[in-house]
């Protein structure tokens, strides 16, 4: 089933108790194997979160003609939407052959011809959400996600020293809901990914 989940084993369970709670043997220490068990655990959870997420946005987007895929990195969605779907990849990098190459915090987003587009993992980096939303509006549909206010997640990946994940923004789902209906967006669907993440199928209002 999309966006069902795993139950980790007991072990695990204890593992990314201690993790988030500070009580692993020696965590400031980079080298002793707890830290890097918690690492590997830590990128695997986020891994499995990430292609639930991807596979929930191309069941969505299943029967759009082309998608325009913002922020699309490895561009996994591409392998997930049915073959014959026009796929565009978008990006502050080149990521190979198509890719177009737009930085979402300074410059003004392309015109594209596809009328549905995808913004996985890369909202809570922009950092002007209101020119961002009114700028997708070229398009008829936009499947995006987000990580909303989640203490707990910022806390255990600034203990693994992974600071480049705390987000400009943690916006709470009424808040993120209003800027959405703000820019003239129908929120469709809304899907919970995990705890304090959600995807939405956003239509744009006439």
């Amino acid at each position: 089933m999309l966006g069902s989940a795993i139950a980790p084993h007991a072990s695990q369970l204890r593992l990314i108790a201690e993790c988030r709670t500070g009580h692993v043997p020696g965590m400031n220490d980079v080298s002793t194997d707890a830290t890097l068990a918690c690492r590997r655990l830590y990128w695997s959870a986020l891994q499995d979160r990430w292609d639930r997420r991807t596979r929930q946005a191309a069941a969505w987007l299943a029967d759009e003609a082309g998608v325009v895929d913002i922020g699309c990195g490895l561009m996994p969605l591409r392998d997930h939407l049915p073959a014959g779907t026009r796929y565009v990849p978008v990006d502050i990098v080149d990521r190979g052959p198509g890719t177009v190459l737009t930085d979402l915090n300074a410059d003004p987003l392309p015109r594209f011809a596809e009328r549905a587009a995808a913004m996985l993992g890369v909202v809570e980096y922009v950092t002007d959400l209101p020119r961002l939303f009114t700028q997708l509006r070229q398009f008829d549909r936009v499947v995006l996600s987000y990580n909303h206010a989640s203490v707990q997640d910022v806390l255990w990946a600034m203990r693994l020293r992974r600071k480049e994940v705390i987000w400009l923004h943690r916006h709470g789902p009424a808040r993120f809901a209003r800027l959405l209906e703000d820019a003239g967006w129908h929120i469709a669907r809304r899907h919970r990914v995990r705890v304090g993440e959600a995807m939405y199928d956003l239509r744009s209002c006439p």
